[in-house]
């Protein structure tokens, strides 16, 4: 025998499910998009202190391995929370990988400082026989807001025929952030990065002398 179901409990149903509706709506309307944001190289790097090379022959630089340690390999970017803390942002993202950018930032800084065209980076340009080589283990590279963007890195710089001891370095670079938000977050490591090209640079014009 059928159940005559009443007015009142199928009127609370339908009021129940347009509270969860509206709920609902309310929680995907206040989330809005993302913003991706791009490290970018120096446009006027070779005005720097670092004089470029002379001489009709260009020097190749082979840049890598890099690393970057795994809490940076996410989309999203890391920020200092407190001790021990790194906060996630979900709607600021970088537009591409972490590694990548600090790649192609490198290679264009270093190409303008030295004035070559013949930079390459170890990950996409198979076996290249190059005058020198840069290998790089990036610790540290993120910043505190309303602090300090800080890049510390483990580096070496080699000679393909050995002719120059290699030089390996430990470099720690701090950068302010100004201005709220993170496009002054990423405009401070923006800086370390440029700051650590300059360092590389001055190494390897060294080597020329």
């Amino acid at each position: 025998m059928m159940k005559r179901i009443g007015f009142r409990s199928v009127c609370s149903g339908w009021l129940l499910l347009c509270v969860v509706g509206v709920l609902l709506l309310g929680c995907t309307g206040t989330s809005g998009p993302a913003t991706f944001y791009l490290l970018r190289s120096t446009e006027d790097a070779s005005r720097g202190s670092i004089s470029t090379v002379g001489g009709s022959k260009n020097i190749s630089i082979l840049v890598g391995p890099i690393t970057l340690p795994d809490y940076l390999d996410r989309t999203q970017i890391v920020t200092v929370a407190g001790e021990h803390v790194m906060a996630l942002d979900e709607f600021s993202r970088w537009a591409e990988s972490l590694q990548e950018g600090f790649y192609r930032v490198l290679l264009e800084d270093l190409s303008s400082l030295l004035n070559t065209p013949e930079v390459y980076g170890h990950d996409r340009s198979g076996s290249i026989s190059a005058d020198y080589q840069v290998i790089i283990d990036v610790t540290r590279f993120d910043a505190v807001p309303g602090g300090n963007a800080v890049l510390t890195a483990f580096w070496s710089v080699s000679s393909k025929d050995g002719s120059v001891p290699s030089i390996r370095r430990k470099s720690v670079f701090r950068a302010p952030v100004s201005g709220a938000g993170f496009g002054g977050v990423v405009a401070a490591q923006n800086q370390t990065l440029t700051a650590f090209s300059r360092e590389i640079a001055a190494v390897i014009k060294s080597l020329q002398r």
